[in-house]
């Protein structure tokens, strides 16, 4: 299929060519990440069908940040309608690539602090989407972990550099301090790092671990999960899958749902949407989900209040 070809339009204008949908999927072709299925999942729902009414080109980049503005740059030659991609690293590129093709976020860290949106409400530019810079949401997480172990002095933070904003971690830096703990910061640029990072922090005593929510951690969840319990720490992350994958905790929103929500903008724009016009959204619904199965396993009590707080409990 000679994509080059296409011109980028709004649909229903009366023009012979489909709109060009370009995908940027900062990680693997063998398993794309949740937030791209429930995208993909809504776009069909809402009439986007591929070869029929839309036409999709993608490129994957196995989560090497070096990759992305190159893959970006190549799809931005195809002059989509719209440029659609998650992951804090793969937005950076995008913007790098294109200041006027429409670029829609299905999740991404802090949009504002970063400088790729002028506000939430009235982004400006050709950036819109879905949002997870919610710092409140992290301090939470720490509260929730010490609440589980109250004994614990250093809790390990699991995050990507370069695609955890330095806003979340100052929060947690601050939030410890107050909870009278201390944050053991430990980097992974890469699947491949997974099992020396977890070296690393068991060599410096932590003795709980909080995952920050990236789409390259999200792809690698359960494994991170099977780690989390070999070490025998307890663990909470944002994705929902955690604890079903092994995890103590999972507190944050369902990123299928966020994938599917931001489908949404997509749809508006392929119908004329500006997207500088078009309000960045943040989720709505957290849920605490508790693994019981892991709390035995590492002989932790859970408090009667997380009990009570929890959306779902795994028996």
């Amino acid at each position: 299929m000679a994509l080059g070809a296409l011109q980028p339009t709004a649909w229903g204008q009366g023009r012979s060519t489909l709109p060009l949908i370009a995908i940027l999927e900062p990680g693997p072709q063998a398993r794309p990440a949740h937030v791209l299925a429930g995208m993909k999942e809504a776009l069909g729902q809402l009439g986007w069908v591929e070869g029929s009414t839309a036409h999709f080109e993608i490129r994957y980049c196995d989560w090497q940040t070096d990759r992305m503005l190159l893959m970006a740059r190549d799809l931005v030659r195809l002059k989509p309608a719209v440029l659609y991609t998650h992951s804090t690293p793969a937005v950076r590129a995008a913007t790098q690539a294109t200041t006027s093709i429409p670029i829609v976020v299905g999740v991404a860290g802090d949009l504002l602090g970063t400088g790729v949106v002028k506000s939430l409400a009235q982004p400006g530019g050709n950036v819109t989407g879905m949002t997870l810079a919610m710092p409140e949401l992290d301090r939470k997480r720490l509260e929730l972990l010490k609440e589980v172990v109250p004994t614990a002095s250093r809790i390990a933070v699991l995050f990507v550099p370069g695609a955890t904003p330095e806003t979340m971690l100052r929060a947690l830096d601050e939030s410890a301090g107050l909870l009278r703990t201390e944050v053991l910061r430990v980097p992974v640029r890469e699947p491949g790092e997974l099992d020396s990072a977890f070296s690393h922090l068991v060599k410096e005593r932590a003795q709980a671990l909080l995952v920050e929510d990236t789409a390259m951690f999200a792809a690698n969840i359960e494994r991170i999960a099977v780690l989390a319990l070999k070490h025998r720490l307890p663990a909470i992350s944002q994705a929902p899958r955690f604890a079903d994958s092994g995890g103590l905790l999972g507190y944050g929103a369902d990123v299928l749902d966020l994938g599917r929500r931001s489908a949404i903008y997509v749809d508006r724009i392929l119908k004329g949407a500006r997207p500088g016009d078009l309000p960045v959204e943040q989720p709505a619904k957290i849920d605490l989900i508790l693994n019981a199965r892991t709390a035995k396993a590492l002989g932790i009590p859970i408090p009667p209040t997380i009990l009570l707080r929890a959306a779902r409990v795994i028996e």
